[in-house]
């Protein structure tokens, strides 16, 4: 909304001068390039995917571990926006013995928990039997 100074200035006001033409554009300007620059400040961070505060992070890295007892290890927690929302990575490691079918519904299943979370819009869940490899999908780059 248009100040009601710069309203009563370059409206109701009548054109003194020349001076007073040229300042009244120029302030209405100057006011509307501010406040678009202030709402693209305000919306940038959810738009380029900035990582989750550390504190939910450690929210789901709890939700995470208390999910069930065969998962071993939390291997890495991610979260980052998704316009308003966030998108949440999660790798967690179970026995190398469990069953095919058994790891698969512990996966589901904490996936489901997670999106059911008011800021999530969606999560991955992803199964490992171990933690200490390299990390996945790296490519030297040349």
């Amino acid at each position: 909304m248009v100040p009601s100074y710069l309203f009563l200035l370059c409206y109701i006001c009548p054109p003194v001068s020349k001076l007073n033409s040229f300042f009244c554009p120029l302030q209405l300007a100057l006011y509307t390039i501010r406040t678009w620059s202030l709402t693209v400040l305000e919306n940038v961070n959810s738009l380029v995917g900035k990582s989750a505060a550390p504190k939910y992070l450690q929210k789901l890295t709890y939700l995470c571990w208390n999910h069930h007892k065969a998962i071993r290890h939390i291997d890495t927690v991610r979260a980052y926006t998704f316009g308003s929302h966030y998108f949440v990575e999660v790798d967690i490691v179970l026995p190398a013995s469990m069953p095919l079918q058994e790891a698969h519904d512990i996966g589901e299943a904490l996936q489901e928990k997670l999106e059911l979370l008011p800021e999530i819009e969606r999560a991955f869940v992803h199964l490992d039997y171990e933690y200490t490899h390299k990390p996945e999908h790296a490519q030297a780059h040349l």
